[in-house]
């Protein structure tokens, strides 16, 4: 092989490698912003009061949880916004989990191959 189709193709891997480690760490990015989304959710629901089954069994069947009394508007937007992202990005985890699930035996940990 020629010199400069060798180091033609070393230029090539090397975009190829660093595709690779931007789209990772963009998925690592997405992956820590969903767990603190899915954080941010846990605590909202842990603060909402709700009553036992037994209780609503005895009371009125209707179930209304006076928000905007209890957290500011602004809070709430933001959790809406947050939970409408993360079920957004949802469907595409799954599908990338999936896809990972197919590929599990092909896979080494901490080896790199073509994007």
């Amino acid at each position: 092989m020629a010199e400069q189709t060798i180091k033609e193709m070393l230029k090539m891997i090397d975009a190829k490698i660093s595709h690779i480690e931007d789209i990772t760490a963009d998925n690592r990015a997405i992956i820590i912003k969903l767990v603190k989304q899915g954080n941010d959710v846990v605590q909202f629901l842990k603060q909402i009061d709700i009553e036992s089954d037994e209780q609503m069994a005895y009371e009125d069947t209707s179930f209304d949880v006076n928000v905007e009394n209890t957290y500011p508007k602004q809070k709430i937007d933001k959790l809406k916004t947050l939970l409408d992202e993360f079920m957004d990005k949802k469907e595409e985890l799954k599908e990338f989990e999936e896809e990972l699930k197919k590929h599990k035996n092909e896979l080494t940990p901490g080896q790199m191959g073509d994007a």
